[in-house]
């Protein structure tokens, strides 16, 4: 979607990365690794992107030595988002709205993919670094599959998914020996829940376990029954 907009992949690549990290400074080759893109191809679009004031470029001594001039020759070239982007609202408006709609194309099509019991984002999708799963997913599907579209938009939101799917039968297994890392996914209050039909099905069952009542004269008869005994 952005590189029609922007005519490259590498330029939205980079301009992502440098909005998502505005104080940082970048070198070259650290660029091309992270962008996964040819080195020619970064060279270019970073200039492209100084002529755009939209980053500026600094050079920077990283052998300085006390008392030591370093000469602007050997100093080596970082590019860093310019504080004084005129854009860098626009931008970051922008690649927002972009982020939420890949994160909603992803969530209908977990949805899609089998009886889904459960779906939760969280981590990288809410920004939570001590989370210890950025996407977590309980139901009856097929697990290579959902591994197979979950690996294709990590590509698509350009960003590793630490991911965490179990079928139902593993969840419950889980829960019942209150498996630590399961409950720091569960009890992780930034996670975004978009499917929870676990919760809903153990309220059901304990729900059915209670008998059936017509009038108040029966349910005072059941509470007089069930009354624990007194010590």
């Amino acid at each position: 979607m952005f590189e029609q907009l922007f005519g490259s992949k590498t330029r939205v690549k980079l301009i992502r990365i440098f909005l998502d990290n505005p104080d940082k400074l970048f070198y070259v080759r650290e660029l091309t690794r992270m962008s996964d893109s040819l080195i020619n191809s970064v060279r270019r679009e970073l200039q492209n992107l100084i002529n755009l004031k939209i980053i500026i470029e600094q050079k920077v001594s990283s052998k300085k030595k006390k008392d030591q001039v370093v000469s602007k020759i050997n100093a080596k070239k970082f590019y860093q988002l310019n504080p004084k982007n005129i854009f860098q609202k626009d931008l970051q408006s922008l690649f927002s709205k972009g982020k939420v709609l890949v994160e909603k194309k992803l969530v209908d099509r977990i949805k899609r993919m089998g009886d889904i019991k459960y779906l939760a984002l969280g981590g990288v999708f809410t920004h939570d670094e001590r989370a210890v799963s950025d996407l977590f997913v309980v139901g009856d599907f097929d697990k290579q599959k959902m591994i197979a579209v979950l690996n294709k938009f990590e590509k698509e939101l350009e960003k590793d998914i630490n991911y965490t799917v179990m079928q139902e039968e593993e969840f419950k297994l889980r829960n019942d020996i209150s498996d630590r890392f399961l409950l720091d996914i569960l009890e992780n209050e930034k996670n975004v829940i978009f499917v929870d039909r676990l919760a809903k099905k153990q309220i059901q069952t304990q729900t059915n376990d209670l008998p059936e009542f017509t009038d108040e004269e029966q349910v005072e008869q059941y509470e007089e029954q069930n009354q624990p005994e007194q010590l």
